[in-house]
Order: C-alpha cells, then sequence, then structure tokens
C-alpha cells in the first residue's frame, strides 16, 4: 500500500510513544472533524461528518531501539477525499514534533 502514513521515531518505545502522542493530541487539540481512539497499539482517526472515514497507525518495535509507525488502513469516504490533506499534514505535525522521520 502506497501511502504518506510510515515514520520512524527513534529513541522511544512504542509505549513511550504512544504517551507522547496523547500529550501532543491533548495540547495541540484536534480538528474538529477528526476523532481519535487507541485499539492497543494502532491509533485509529476517524472522521464521521459527510461521510465516515478511518485511518489506522500501527505502533511496531523497528530495528536499532526505534518505533515504526506505520498506516494499516485507509478507508476514505468520497466526499473526504479533498480533507485528505489535511488529516496527512495534522499526523506529519504530530510526528513532527516526536522527532520521527519519513519511513
Amino acid at each position: 500500500m502506497a501511502n504518506a502514513f510510515n515514520w520512524k521515531v527513534p529513541n522511544k518505545s512504542a509505549d513511550e510513544v504512544k504517551t507522547a502522542v496523547e500529550g501532543l493530541l491533548k495540547s495541540k487539540g484536534l480538528p474538529s472533524f477528526a476523532d481519535v481512539t487507541w485499539q492497543g497499539q494502532e491509533m485509529c482517526v476517524r472522521i464521521d461528518k459527510g461521510g465516515k472515514s478511518e485511518f489506522r497507525l500501527a505502533l511496531q518495535p523497528g530495528a536499532g531501539g526505534t518505533t515504526d509507525v506505520v498506516e494499516v488502513k485507509r478507508d476514505v469516504a468520497f466526499l473526504h477525499k479533498p480533507f485528505v490533506s489535511k488529516v496527512e499534514s495534522f499526523v506529519g505535525e504530530i510526528m513532527g514534533a516526536l522527532g520521527a522521520t519519513k519511513a
């Protein structure tokens, strides 16, 4: 799957990344159109307005003490397609604040 949501977070465990993401989301705030939930080590970003869309990102142990943040699902409603870049940009800001690099 070619997608924009694949990063490597150096020197942090999956639990540390999850805690850091939760803190950043609380301090930064979510866009009004999005909702974030966790199912284990998977972060689910949902948009439920004018259709239903979902992005899922899994936190996985990587090589050399990194945590890989890997997109495992992307289901975008037709009416949401124009907003995909906004979601990607927001998630990119969060990952950048963690010191993550694109994989």
